[in-house]
């Protein structure tokens, strides 16, 4: 005996779906973006600290909550006190050895300038943060959504970069014990700092030039882009904007010789 099949209950196609598991599917969707859209962002301080411990669930709420101008201000205010932080007599030391590598003779009185000096550069990090917060956030915004087609925009990427970047701004504060012990102002700790084995030359001056803080700042950038981009590996992408700091390096090392 045959019973009639009732319309919509035969054999469908592997993945499809009826309408009414389609409309509990999407009431799922939207519920679940609810709860994301509604869950606050942590505070600055909190977000300082996953940049080191989490950074992976912070981007994520950034994606929801793209908020950077907290994180902006924070990392400028970290290149101000790193730069005071440092003794007007390493500033005087940096001052004769630029005159010394010119073949110029230092000049009279130049220790009555250092505070300006000292005080104007701080100053002059603290402006030139925002712009090249801006800057590398345009970059990204242009790799990743014009160029790679991702739906982030202007906004997410700069909310990824002034925090990534929060790395190589602590790291101002945490070189200030190290080059006042060095008696060095432009100490970096670089890939460099570890190649003590090869002599003088190209390789140096560009090993010397790859911050590990700033590669490492870089590294998180890529890790938020792919949370941006939705995109389930996230290695390769950082793997890529390392392109950026490295080619700058190398270029550097070129006009240092």
């Amino acid at each position: 005996m045959s019973f009639p099949v009732p319309y919509g209950s035969g054999p469908r196609r592997p993945g499809a779906l009826g309408p009414d598991c389609k409309a509990a599917e999407d009431h799922e969707d939207g519920r679940r973006l609810s709860e994301t859209q509604a869950a606050p962002l942590p505070g600055l301080p909190s977000r300082f600290v996953q940049v080191f411990v989490s950074p992976g669930a912070l981007f994520e709420g950034l994606v929801e909550r793209p908020a950077w101008g907290g994180a902006i201000v924070l990392g400028a205010g970290l290149i101000l006190v790193g730069a005071v932080l440092l003794p007007p007599e390493l500033y005087l030391a940096a001052l004769r050895q630029r005159f010394l590598e010119q073949g110029q003779p230092v000049p009279d009185g130049i220790e009555r300038g250092v505070s300006l000096i000292r005080f104007g550069g701080a100053a002059v990090g603290f402006v030139a943060w925002f712009v090249m917060m801006a800057a590398l956030a345009g970059l990204v915004t242009f790799v990743f959504a014009f160029i790679m087609g991702d739906q982030g925009t202007y906004r997410h990427y700069l909310a990824v970069v002034v925090h990534a970047q929060l790395v190589a701004a602590t790291s101002t504060l945490l070189l200030v014990p190290l080059k006042i012990m060095a008696e060095d102002i432009r100490l970096l700790l670089s890939v460099g700092t570890f190649a003590f084995f090869l002599k003088d030359g190209y390789l140096v001056r560009f090993l010397s030039l790859l911050d590990l803080f700033g590669l490492w700042a870089w590294v998180l950038v890529g890790l938020g882009a792919a949370k941006i981009g939705r995109r389930e590996g996230w290695t390769s992408v950082a793997a890529g904007l390392l392109v950026i700091p490295i080619g700058i390096a190398a270029i550097i090392a070129i006009f240092n010789g």
